[in-house]
């Protein structure tokens, strides 16, 4: 017999989880220069991160008060709620179902003076190829991009298409910041494309950078390949 959990209750559960496990990590941050760098480019800022390092993220940020897009998506809505329940803004909609509606409600977080966050190469992948939105986002609000990314020892990565990890109890957690940067308004598609590779180089150069100062090697380092 198949028992079913409410999306409120399992998401709600899912919430505890974190927080019982961020509770017990050791948490370092690097490069907290880049958190003073944003604030003095723009009062609010799009943060930027993968989708396989969301549940540290969302720990570590729950009192930032960003509001994340959502995928409307089972799975997507089921982290979304979880999210909220430790703090964080809930906005559905993603790249695939509803993006237009999501996008429109995170930009006008923004034009608020809030921060959004993004799983920039969600909802489904490639992991590690960072989709338009955040830099799209930056650009028509104003707002400046603030790259972050971690790694933790001991982890899981999971078999999904994002290899998402899972912090162990007690594990050694480092959460650092790139470079922020502002996205100017006028600039054509080209350009555009350029500040999307730079958000994308930033992350990747810096995730690796952290798994391999955990002492990950191979195919355990960010993009996690296979044969690397």
């Amino acid at each position: 017999m198949r028992i079913r959990v409410h999306p409120g209750v399992a998401s709600f559960l899912g919430s505890l989880v974190i927080r019982f496990l961020g509770i017990t990590w050791r948490i370092e941050r690097r490069n907290l220069e880049n958190i003073e760098t944003a604030r003095s480019l723009a009062k609010q800022g799009v943060v930027s991160f993968w989708h396989g390092r969301l549940i540290v993220i969302a720990y570590t940020h729950r009192t930032w008060g960003i509001s994340v897009l959502a995928s409307e998506h089972p799975d997507g809505d089921l982290m979304g709620r979880a999210v909220a329940w430790l703090g964080w803004g809930h906005v559905k909609g993603s790249s695939t179902r509803r993006g237009a509606a999501g996008f429109r409600e995170l930009a006008a977080v923004l034009r608020a003076g809030r921060d959004a966050g993004l799983t920039i190469d969600g909802p489904r992948g490639p992991r590690g190829v960072v989709q338009q939105g955040a830099t799209e986002l930056a650009r028509m609000t104003g707002s400046v991009v603030i790259p972050v990314t971690n790694s933790a020892r001991p982890r899981r990565l999971l078999g999904t298409w994002d290899r998402f990890q899972v912090p162990g109890p007690f594990a050694r957690v480092v959460v650092a910041y790139g470079e922020p940067f502002l996205v100017p308004f006028e600039l054509d598609r080209e350009e555009r494309e350029r500040y999307r590779r730079r958000l994308e180089r930033a992350l990747q150069e810096l995730t690796a950078e952290l798994d391999r100062s955990l002492g990950y090697e191979g195919s355990d380092v960010w993009p996690h390949d296979e044969g690397c």
